[in-house]
């Protein structure tokens, strides 16, 4: 696992639980071009915390979904 996609899934877990690993697995591989989530480089972290906040706020208030989003975007600096 890259340390980017060991990062994300870190802060994920805080906001997701157990659910975070099978959420970003399918962003990863639905948004970004079939790429694998233990693949993921700062670079992708935009495009990734953009989908992620969609894709959570289905689970867990919109508020909380973009905080989640915030801190994934945080890793791309």
């Amino acid at each position: 696992m890259s340390i980017i996609s060991d990062k994300i899934l870190e802060i994920s877990m805080e906001y997701l639980g157990p659910a975070a690993i099978t959420l970003l697995e399918r962003q990863t591989k639905f948004h970004l071009n079939g790429l694998v989530f233990t693949d993921l480089q700062s670079s992708h972290c935009e495009e990734l915390a953009k989908w992620v906040a969609l894709a959570s706020a289905m689970f867990i208030e919109q508020d909380m979904a973009l905080e989640l989003a915030e801190k994934i975007r945080g890793l791309a600096r």
